[in-house]
């Protein structure tokens, strides 16, 4: 049976000669792997890219990716070393912490508004740094502000504590720009 999913390819590892294997990650089934056929379209994939992958389900946690439809390449993600850097960076994050069958809509929500704005920013560390924030955020391991948070800062500047505050608070991308 077929089914058909939203994903962020994060990572496309070479198998058996012709081969891939892909981890996507999806809002609702986290971070899945397909392996892809011989001869199958090398746009999608490239890590960094959005889109609509169509597969079918084995046995185990590989799934057998009959199609796909890109949705976003991210070129602009790729003009740079540095964004390339912290996309993978992310990426790398993501395939970490994240467990597949586990849904994750918000955190798929922020890494694709990352993803797309991250080559705009001077410094997209910072972009990083934000990644990290909301996901632990988004984990309860972090509220701000909070008495534990404030300790943790006694080591940073008091211009550093108001940029990580900042951060921490942002909203949109044009408001972390200028605290850059």
């Amino acid at each position: 049976m077929e089914e058909k999913v939203p994903g962020l390819l994060l990572q496309a590892v070479p198998y058996l000669g012709q081969k891939k294997i892909l981890k996507v990650l999806t809002p609702h089934l986290g971070v899945i792997s397909f392996i892809t056929q011989k001869n199958f379209e090398s746009s999608l994939t490239a890590p960094f890219c959005l889109a609509e992958w169509v597969y079918r389900k084995g046995r185990n946690d590989l799934y057998v990716l009959l199609d796909g439809a890109l949705c976003d390449p991210f070129s602009d993600l790729r003009s740079r070393y540095s964004s390339l850097c912290a996309a993978g960076q992310i990426a790398k994050d993501l395939l970490r912490i994240q467990m597949p069958g586990e849904a994750c809509p918000e955190l798929f929500t922020l890494t694709s508004a990352i993803f797309q704005k991250i080559a705009s920013f001077d410094e997209p560390e910072m972009l990083v740094a934000l990644f990290r924030l909301k996901w632990l955020q988004q984990e309860g391991l972090l509220h701000f502000p909070s008495e534990n948070f404030c300790e943790g800062l006694a080591v940073f500047t008091n211009e550093e504590r108001s940029h990580l505050e900042a951060l921490f608070t942002s909203r949109t991308f044009s408001h972390l720009k200028t605290l850059a």
